[in-house]
């Protein structure tokens, strides 16, 4: 079997685009710029626009945006191959390609604390411009999620961390 994953430093360099982004961006423009700078599509389904990296060829390729008020407030992703059922192997495969993507991570954004969430692992880092990442890993899959400094500000008045 051949797995797909992102390598480290291109996950970490979306992260790095997203990061640099001039937020607050609308839904709309975050897929504007999916496009121009990723390559990603734009597909209408009932009236409505999704984003998706087909670039990567993962087994679920959809960028999924959340906004509030047309302010997006984060955006999550596969950084791999969505697997199952899984097995030894697929887990140690998708278990070294995070642990290089937390590397990775920690020396572009400092030092993470890993964390294990109902058996789920993942790594978050606040960045610059007050955004935040976290990369997870479970044995079916690594995702990403960026929290725009917007999102993370909504978070910590819901009393979040």
């Amino acid at each position: 079997m051949s797995w797909k994953v992102m390598p480290a430093a291109e996950a970490c360099d979306l992260m790095d685009f997203w990061i640099a982004a001039a937020w607050p961006l609308s839904q709309e423009e975050v897929q504007r710029l999916g496009v121009e700078r990723f390559g990603w599509t734009i597909e209408v389904d009932n009236g409505k626009s999704y984003l998706f990296n087909r670039v990567s060829d993962f087994t679920i390729p959809d960028v999924m945006t959340i906004a509030y008020k047309d302010v997006v407030n984060y955006a999550t992703l596969r950084l791999s191959d969505t697997i199952t059922p899984t097995t030894p192997d697929s887990t140690a495969f998708l278990n070294d390609a995070f642990t290089l993507m937390v590397r990775e991570g920690e020396s572009r954004w400092g030092k993470t604390m890993l964390r294990d969430i109902e058996g789920t692992m993942a790594a978050r880092w606040d960045v610059a411009g007050g955004a935040r990442i976290q990369f997870s890993f479970r044995p079916a899959g690594i995702t990403a999620k960026f929290e725009t400094p917007q999102g993370v500000a909504v978070e910590r008045k819901a009393g979040g961390r």
